[in-house]
């Protein structure tokens, strides 16, 4: 299948319409997920190939963009109006590995009696005071 090391393999002008081809099934209601790794073996070659073939192609790039966010949209709609089969774990994972969503913590900290804390940094150090109004 010409996944193998050595020489990229050479860019044909079909390749855009087995791309549209390939995205236009991987949907999650044929429980599937557009991938690069789908799209490799799509057309039978490696990842790298790929990523090369998007330096060189603009249009090439662009449809893999395309593929991009249709994966995030698809992910999206999986973690809102997913079935009982979604697994959650994989879906954050993708989403913050493919793209860049993160999960954030907010702490508000507070003295005694809800009173501002004034923090100094001391050596690599935390020294906390009560602020006095």
């Amino acid at each position: 299948m010409g996944m193998g090391a050595g020489r990229p393999t050479d860019y044909k002008p079909g390749v855009i319409d087995q791309i549209n081809e390939y995205l236009l099934g991987a949907v999650p209601e044929n429980q599937k997920i557009p991938t690069i790794e789908g799209i490799a073996l799509k057309l039978g070659v490696s990842r790298n190939t790929l990523y090369e073939w998007a330096k060189i192609h603009p249009e090439f790039q662009d449809t893999l963009e395309e593929m991009r966010v249709r994966q995030k949209e698809a992910l999206i709609e999986i973690g809102i109006f997913g079935g009982k089969e979604i697994n959650a774990t994989i879906v954050a994972l993708l989403l913050k590995v493919n793209h860049d969503m993160i999960e954030t913590e907010r702490k508000q900290i507070v003295g005694p009696a809800n009173e501002e804390l004034k923090i100094h940094i001391i050596q690599d150090k935390y020294q906390i005071e009560e602020m006095k109004g």
